[in-house]
């Protein structure tokens, strides 16, 4: 069966037994009401911030027929804008760290508690940030993104249907590039994210053979998921050159477009461009945190700790037993 990479329902471990609420969304829940408010409010900033182009083309149709009527719509949206991200950004710093709070403690605790080694769980509770960053960044950025896209295309379709059409053609490679690169994000994140889990062990040790060759092992990660992003981008760069002149060129040919209107138009073309750009950033970072949460909740029982233990340690004496 196909993982599904863009869904938040990760594939639990699999262990003889797990323990008892192993699920990293446990410690959010008693905080999502909080949560869904900071997310409310950055959607109502997204639609408000939507506006712009049109607001600013009708101011623009005014003040050329010195009507300065037509410019207080653009004010209005900026004025309430500013004052509900202000109130957001210093809300969702209180929330958020409340939410790590409680999950790196349940983290620490429960996995202490069935004895999984120090050194991955000093790895996992760094990851917990990571998890929890995701909440108060990539998901508002997510929403922008979507909000954006589609709000972006539908304003386009309503301005001119070929313009919009042609601005909605361009989803279908992004969705094809970003399929298959989500797939060696996921690969790549979680050859990452094993290597982190020994970096406490390897410094422990000290050996500077081995702090080399792991330091080496993550250069080589982050280059490769870096290198694979990068790909990505560009392609869709490219893609949104050719849409991008398509559409000057139609929206200068219409006789009935007024000066305003055809700077909404190209302000509606570059937002959703811009917002496609942010589309790999998401699929790298929703790879990332599939791998993250499973590592978080993977509380193994003491018993599975041991069994894993003594077959190292066989291994380790038939190898030396060979030599």
């Amino acid at each position: 069966m196909k993982k599904r990479i863009f869904s938040l329902r990760f594939a639990r471990p699999k262990t003889k037994q797990r323990a008892k609420g192993v699920s990293a969304l446990d410690a959010v829940r008693p905080f999502r009401a909080r949560i869904t408010l900071t997310y409310a409010l950055n959607v109502v900033e997204d639609l408000l911030e939507l506006s712009y182009p049109w607001a600013t083309g009708l101011a623009i149709d005014g003040l050329l027929n010195h009507d300065m009527r037509d410019a207080i719509w653009i004010v209005l949206a900026w004025t309430a804008r500013g004052a509900i991200g202000c109130f957001r950004k210093m809300y969702d710093t209180r929330v958020y760290n409340d939410v790590y709070s409680a999950i790196v403690v349940e983290t620490i605790e429960r996995q202490r508690a069935a004895g999984a080694p120090v050194s991955s769980v000093a790895a996992r509770s760094a990851m917990a940030r990571e998890f929890v960053a995701f909440f108060e960044r990539d998901i508002p950025v997510l929403f922008t993104a979507v909000v954006g896209i589609l709000g972006s295309a539908a304003m386009l379709l309503w301005y001119d249907m070929w313009i919009g059409a042609l601005a909605c053609a361009l989803f279908v490679p992004v969705v094809v590039i970003n399929k298959i690169y989500s797939r060696r994000s996921l690969v790549l994140n979680q050859g990452l994210n094993t290597q982190l889990e020994r970096e406490v062990g390897v410094i422990e040790r000290a050996q500077p053979q081995e702090v080399a060759a792991h330091y080496d092992a993550l250069r080589a990660y982050r280059v490769k998921l870096s290198d694979a992003e990068a790909y990505n981008w560009t392609s869709v760069e490219l893609l949104s050159i050719f849409a991008f002149v398509a559409i000057l060129w139609r929206s200068t040919g219409l006789t009935t477009t007024e000066t305003g209107d055809i700077y909404a138009i190209l302000s509606y073309v570059w937002r959703l461009m811009e917002n496609l750009d942010h589309v790999p950033q998401l699929v790298q970072q929703i790879s990332r945190l599939i791998d993250i949460r499973r590592r978080i909740e993977a509380g193994e029982t003491i018993e599975t700790i041991g069994a894993e233990l003594e077959k190292a340690d066989e291994g380790e004496e038939t190898k030396d037993s060979i030599s």
